[in-house]
Protein backbone atom coordinates (compact mmCIF):
# COMPACT_ATOMS: atom_id res chain seq x y z
CA UNK A 1 0.00 0.00 0.00
CA UNK A 2 1.22 3.55 -0.58
CA UNK A 3 2.25 5.46 1.87
CA UNK A 4 0.73 8.65 0.67
CA UNK A 5 -2.72 9.20 -1.17
CA UNK A 6 -1.91 10.81 -4.25
CA UNK A 7 -5.39 10.77 -6.24
CA UNK A 8 -8.40 12.58 -6.60
CA UNK A 9 -10.10 10.40 -8.82
CA UNK A 10 -9.91 6.53 -9.56
CA UNK A 11 -12.14 3.96 -11.50
CA UNK A 12 -12.37 0.15 -10.24
CA UNK A 13 -13.26 -2.09 -13.04
CA UNK A 14 -15.17 -4.63 -11.90
CA UNK A 15 -15.66 -7.79 -14.26
CA UNK A 16 -16.62 -10.67 -11.72
CA UNK A 17 -19.88 -10.27 -10.61
CA UNK A 18 -20.29 -13.60 -8.73
CA UNK A 19 -17.85 -13.11 -5.98
CA UNK A 20 -18.22 -9.38 -4.86
CA UNK A 21 -16.55 -9.73 -1.19
CA UNK A 22 -13.43 -10.93 -3.28
CA UNK A 23 -12.96 -7.02 -4.82
CA UNK A 24 -11.78 -6.41 -0.92
CA UNK A 25 -8.52 -5.81 -1.91
CA UNK A 26 -8.53 -3.65 -4.57
CA UNK A 27 -11.27 -1.43 -3.12
CA UNK A 28 -9.45 -1.21 -0.50
CA UNK A 29 -6.16 -0.22 -2.78
CA UNK A 30 -8.13 2.46 -4.20
CA UNK A 31 -9.42 3.78 -0.70
CA UNK A 32 -5.88 3.99 0.36
CA UNK A 33 -4.50 5.64 -3.29
CA UNK A 34 -7.70 8.24 -3.15
CA UNK A 35 -7.53 11.85 -1.28
CA UNK A 36 -9.60 11.91 1.64
CA UNK A 37 -12.09 14.02 -0.76
CA UNK A 38 -11.72 11.70 -3.65
CA UNK A 39 -13.99 9.71 -6.12
CA UNK A 40 -13.93 6.24 -6.52
CA UNK A 41 -16.04 5.04 -9.33
CA UNK A 42 -16.80 1.48 -9.65
CA UNK A 43 -18.01 -0.05 -12.96
CA UNK A 44 -20.00 -3.00 -13.68
CA UNK A 45 -18.45 -4.11 -16.42
CA UNK A 46 -20.66 -7.18 -17.45
CA UNK A 47 -24.10 -6.35 -18.67
CA UNK A 48 -27.03 -6.57 -15.86
CA UNK A 49 -30.47 -7.52 -17.83
CA UNK A 50 -32.45 -7.51 -14.54
CA UNK A 51 -33.37 -4.68 -11.62
CA UNK A 52 -33.57 -7.25 -9.03
CA UNK A 53 -29.74 -8.41 -10.41
CA UNK A 54 -28.73 -4.90 -10.13
CA UNK A 55 -30.29 -4.54 -6.57
CA UNK A 56 -28.43 -7.30 -5.29
CA UNK A 57 -25.16 -6.33 -6.94
CA UNK A 58 -25.66 -2.75 -5.62
CA UNK A 59 -26.25 -3.55 -1.78
CA UNK A 60 -22.92 -5.56 -1.75
CA UNK A 61 -20.67 -3.36 -3.25
CA UNK A 62 -21.78 -0.53 -1.60
CA UNK A 63 -21.93 -2.44 1.76
CA UNK A 64 -18.61 -3.27 1.00
CA UNK A 65 -17.18 -0.41 0.04
CA UNK A 66 -18.59 1.70 2.84
CA UNK A 67 -16.87 -1.11 5.30
CA UNK A 68 -13.55 -0.28 4.10
CA UNK A 69 -13.69 3.37 4.18
CA UNK A 70 -14.89 3.13 7.59
CA UNK A 71 -11.62 0.93 8.31
CA UNK A 72 -8.92 2.86 6.56
CA UNK A 73 -10.67 6.71 8.07
CA UNK A 74 -11.64 7.11 4.23
CA UNK A 75 -15.29 7.91 4.81
CA UNK A 76 -15.51 11.32 3.38
CA UNK A 77 -14.61 9.17 -0.19
CA UNK A 78 -17.12 9.99 -2.68
CA UNK A 79 -18.21 6.37 -4.34
CA UNK A 80 -20.43 5.44 -7.28
CA UNK A 81 -21.29 2.44 -8.48
CA UNK A 82 -21.35 2.90 -13.17
CA UNK A 83 -23.45 -0.10 -14.93
CA UNK A 84 -24.07 -0.95 -18.40
CA UNK A 85 -21.50 1.23 -20.25
CA UNK A 86 -22.89 4.56 -18.71
CA UNK A 87 -19.42 5.69 -17.95
CA UNK A 88 -18.75 6.32 -21.71
CA UNK A 89 -21.44 9.06 -21.76
CA UNK A 90 -19.48 10.61 -19.00
CA UNK A 91 -18.38 13.48 -20.97
CA UNK A 92 -14.81 14.61 -19.44
CA UNK A 93 -14.13 12.44 -15.82
CA UNK A 94 -11.00 13.03 -14.64
CA UNK A 95 -9.75 9.57 -13.50
CA UNK A 96 -6.43 9.71 -12.87
CA UNK A 97 -6.11 5.44 -12.08
CA UNK A 98 -7.88 2.56 -13.39
CA UNK A 99 -7.81 -0.67 -10.82
CA UNK A 100 -8.13 -3.80 -12.17
CA UNK A 101 -7.60 -7.38 -11.36
CA UNK A 102 -4.37 -8.99 -12.58
CA UNK A 103 -5.98 -11.97 -13.09
CA UNK A 104 -8.64 -10.08 -15.19
CA UNK A 105 -6.81 -8.77 -17.99
CA UNK A 106 -9.53 -8.96 -20.17
CA UNK A 107 -11.39 -5.87 -18.64
CA UNK A 108 -9.38 -3.39 -19.25
CA UNK A 109 -9.99 -4.31 -22.90
CA UNK A 110 -13.62 -4.29 -21.97
CA UNK A 111 -13.10 -0.85 -20.70
CA UNK A 112 -14.30 1.36 -23.97
CA UNK A 113 -13.87 4.53 -22.31
CA UNK A 114 -12.52 6.78 -25.41
CA UNK A 115 -9.63 8.12 -23.27
CA UNK A 116 -8.21 5.34 -21.46
CA UNK A 117 -5.11 5.57 -22.70
CA UNK A 118 -4.56 8.93 -20.76
CA UNK A 119 -4.99 6.95 -17.98
CA UNK A 120 -2.55 5.07 -15.43
CA UNK A 121 -3.45 1.20 -14.88
CA UNK A 122 -2.53 -0.67 -12.03
CA UNK A 123 -3.01 -4.28 -12.22
CA UNK A 124 -3.73 -5.69 -8.17
CA UNK A 125 -4.45 -9.27 -7.25
CA UNK A 126 -7.66 -10.35 -5.84
CA UNK A 127 -7.24 -13.17 -3.77
CA UNK A 128 -10.74 -15.01 -2.57
CA UNK A 129 -12.23 -15.81 -4.94
CA UNK A 130 -15.06 -18.36 -3.89
CA UNK A 131 -18.49 -17.89 -5.94
CA UNK A 132 -21.68 -16.64 -4.80
CA UNK A 133 -24.91 -17.28 -5.13
CA UNK A 134 -27.61 -14.21 -6.32
CA UNK A 135 -30.90 -15.09 -3.89
CA UNK A 136 -32.98 -12.70 -6.71
CA UNK A 137 -36.25 -11.76 -5.94
CA UNK A 138 -39.46 -11.51 -8.12
CA UNK A 139 -38.73 -8.10 -9.66
CA UNK A 140 -36.87 -8.56 -13.26
CA UNK A 141 -37.60 -5.16 -14.76
CA UNK A 142 -35.08 -4.87 -17.88
CA UNK A 143 -33.23 -1.31 -18.39
CA UNK A 144 -35.39 1.48 -19.81
CA UNK A 145 -38.58 -0.62 -19.30
CA UNK A 146 -40.44 2.83 -18.97
CA UNK A 147 -39.86 6.26 -20.18
CA UNK A 148 -40.81 8.39 -16.70
CA UNK A 149 -40.10 7.14 -13.59
CA UNK A 150 -40.60 8.77 -10.21
CA UNK A 151 -38.67 8.46 -6.88
CA UNK A 152 -38.89 9.85 -3.53
CA UNK A 153 -37.09 10.37 -0.53
CA UNK A 154 -35.58 13.33 1.88
CA UNK A 155 -31.77 12.62 0.41
CA UNK A 156 -30.76 14.29 3.43
CA UNK A 157 -27.10 13.11 4.70
CA UNK A 158 -26.82 11.40 1.17
CA UNK A 159 -26.02 7.45 1.81
CA UNK A 160 -25.94 4.10 -0.31
CA UNK A 161 -29.63 3.52 0.21
CA UNK A 162 -30.45 6.50 -1.23
CA UNK A 163 -27.67 6.08 -3.90
CA UNK A 164 -29.23 2.29 -4.44
CA UNK A 165 -32.93 4.30 -4.74
CA UNK A 166 -32.00 6.32 -7.10
CA UNK A 167 -29.84 4.14 -9.17
CA UNK A 168 -32.99 1.58 -9.41
CA UNK A 169 -35.11 4.18 -11.02
CA UNK A 170 -32.00 5.03 -13.50
CA UNK A 171 -31.91 1.49 -14.59
CA UNK A 172 -35.42 1.07 -15.21
CA UNK A 173 -36.07 4.86 -17.18
CA UNK A 174 -35.38 5.71 -20.68
CA UNK A 175 -35.87 9.55 -20.75
CA UNK A 176 -36.95 10.89 -17.40
CA UNK A 177 -36.63 10.20 -13.30
CA UNK A 178 -38.96 12.72 -11.71
CA UNK A 179 -37.78 13.06 -8.35
CA UNK A 180 -39.92 14.07 -5.04
CA UNK A 181 -37.39 15.70 -2.53
CA UNK A 182 -39.01 16.39 1.09
CA UNK A 183 -39.39 20.15 1.67
CA UNK A 184 -38.17 21.31 4.52
CA UNK A 185 -41.41 22.41 6.37
CA UNK A 186 -42.84 18.47 6.36
CA UNK A 187 -39.26 17.75 8.26
CA UNK A 188 -39.90 20.06 11.21
CA UNK A 189 -40.37 17.67 13.40
CA UNK A 190 -37.20 15.56 12.40
CA UNK A 191 -34.98 14.25 14.61
CA UNK A 192 -31.82 15.97 15.44
CA UNK A 193 -32.79 19.11 13.12
CA UNK A 194 -29.80 21.07 13.57
CA UNK A 195 -28.28 18.68 11.83
CA UNK A 196 -30.46 19.07 8.19
CA UNK A 197 -28.97 19.76 5.67
CA UNK A 198 -30.51 22.33 2.92
CA UNK A 199 -33.08 22.03 0.62
CA UNK A 200 -31.41 23.05 -2.28
CA UNK A 201 -27.93 21.40 -1.15
CA UNK A 202 -30.20 17.83 -1.32
CA UNK A 203 -31.61 18.33 -4.53
CA UNK A 204 -28.17 19.32 -5.81
CA UNK A 205 -26.71 16.20 -4.43
CA UNK A 206 -28.78 14.08 -5.66
CA UNK A 207 -28.79 15.38 -9.34
CA UNK A 208 -25.03 15.24 -9.53
CA UNK A 209 -25.33 11.56 -8.61
CA UNK A 210 -27.97 10.75 -10.98
CA UNK A 211 -26.17 12.37 -13.69
CA UNK A 212 -23.17 11.15 -12.97
CA UNK A 213 -24.29 7.49 -13.34
CA UNK A 214 -26.66 8.20 -16.43
CA UNK A 215 -25.82 10.92 -18.12
CA UNK A 216 -28.53 10.49 -20.90
CA UNK A 217 -31.10 11.06 -18.30
CA UNK A 218 -33.03 14.19 -17.67
CA UNK A 219 -33.98 14.63 -14.07
CA UNK A 220 -36.55 16.84 -12.52
CA UNK A 221 -37.00 17.51 -9.32
CA UNK A 222 -39.83 18.66 -7.21
CA UNK A 223 -40.66 19.37 -4.13
CA UNK A 224 -42.84 17.19 -1.54
CA UNK A 225 -45.11 18.76 0.10
CA UNK A 226 -47.50 15.98 0.72
CA UNK A 227 -47.95 12.22 1.17
CA UNK A 228 -47.86 11.43 -2.79
CA UNK A 229 -45.64 14.62 -3.88
CA UNK A 230 -45.13 14.64 -7.55
CA UNK A 231 -46.99 11.45 -8.15
CA UNK A 232 -50.15 12.87 -6.93
CA UNK A 233 -50.79 15.43 -9.85
CA UNK A 234 -47.97 14.41 -12.72
CA UNK A 235 -49.97 12.18 -14.74
CA UNK A 236 -47.42 11.05 -17.26
CA UNK A 237 -45.83 9.19 -15.13
CA UNK A 238 -45.13 5.61 -15.85
CA UNK A 239 -43.71 3.47 -12.74
CA UNK A 240 -42.48 4.30 -9.01
CA UNK A 241 -39.21 3.03 -7.47
CA UNK A 242 -39.89 2.30 -3.44
CA UNK A 243 -38.16 0.17 -0.84
CA UNK A 244 -40.21 -2.68 0.89
CA UNK A 245 -40.22 -0.49 3.34
CA UNK A 246 -42.27 2.23 1.98
CA UNK A 247 -43.98 -0.09 -0.36
CA UNK A 248 -47.22 1.00 1.35
CA UNK A 249 -46.65 4.29 0.37
CA UNK A 250 -46.64 3.08 -3.31
CA UNK A 251 -50.54 1.58 -2.77
CA UNK A 252 -51.79 4.80 -1.49
CA UNK A 253 -50.41 6.48 -4.30
CA UNK A 254 -51.90 4.12 -6.89
CA UNK A 255 -55.41 4.76 -4.99
CA UNK A 256 -55.32 8.12 -5.04
CA UNK A 257 -54.35 8.67 -8.78
CA UNK A 258 -57.13 5.99 -9.35
CA UNK A 259 -59.44 8.51 -7.55
CA UNK A 260 -58.19 11.35 -9.62
CA UNK A 261 -58.77 9.26 -13.23
CA UNK A 262 -54.53 9.23 -13.52
CA UNK A 263 -53.47 5.61 -14.57
CA UNK A 264 -52.15 3.44 -11.85
CA UNK A 265 -48.11 3.66 -11.56
CA UNK A 266 -46.11 0.00 -12.19
CA UNK A 267 -44.12 -0.39 -8.59
CA UNK A 268 -40.61 -1.45 -8.77
CA UNK A 269 -39.64 -2.43 -5.21
CA UNK A 270 -36.02 -2.13 -3.81
CA UNK A 271 -34.59 -4.00 -0.29
CA UNK A 272 -33.47 -1.93 2.49
CA UNK A 273 -30.00 -1.48 3.20
CA UNK A 274 -29.27 -2.80 6.60
CA UNK A 275 -32.68 -3.63 7.50
CA UNK A 276 -34.97 -6.51 7.68
CA UNK A 277 -39.04 -6.68 7.30
CA UNK A 278 -38.68 -9.45 10.28
CA UNK A 279 -37.94 -6.61 13.00
CA UNK A 280 -39.60 -3.56 11.48
CA UNK A 281 -36.08 -2.59 9.68
CA UNK A 282 -35.09 -1.69 13.05
CA UNK A 283 -31.40 -1.70 11.61
CA UNK A 284 -31.75 0.03 8.38
CA UNK A 285 -28.85 2.96 6.78
CA UNK A 286 -30.69 6.02 7.58
CA UNK A 287 -30.01 9.93 7.42
CA UNK A 288 -31.65 10.20 11.28
CA UNK A 289 -28.96 7.77 12.37
CA UNK A 290 -26.61 9.57 10.39
CA UNK A 291 -27.72 13.08 11.95
CA UNK A 292 -27.58 11.27 15.51
CA UNK A 293 -23.75 10.21 14.66
CA UNK A 294 -22.95 13.94 13.53
CA UNK A 295 -25.05 15.28 17.16
CA UNK A 296 -23.15 12.88 19.39
CA UNK A 297 -19.70 14.24 17.64
CA UNK A 298 -20.47 17.49 18.13
CA UNK A 299 -21.33 16.94 22.27
CA UNK A 300 -17.61 15.09 22.07
CA UNK A 301 -16.32 17.97 20.42
CA UNK A 302 -14.95 16.20 17.60
CA UNK A 303 -16.24 18.40 14.84
CA UNK A 304 -18.05 21.63 14.28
Amino acid sequence: MPSTSNYKSIVLLLLDITSIQSYNTLIENAAERLQDNGALDIVILPKISKLNQLDQLLAEIYTLSTGITQRTNKSHLEISVLFNEHYAEIESPDWELIILDDNDSTAYDEFKYKDKQTVKVLNVYRSNREPIHLHLDEDESEESSHQVVAVGGTFDHFHDGHKILLTAAAFVSSTTVIVGVTDQELLASKKYQEFLQSYDYRVNRMVRFLKHIKPSLEVKPHAIRDVCGPTGYIENIDALIVSRETIKGGYYVNKTRKEKGFHELVLHVINVVGGEEEDGFQNKLSSTQLRKEQFELVQKGLTK
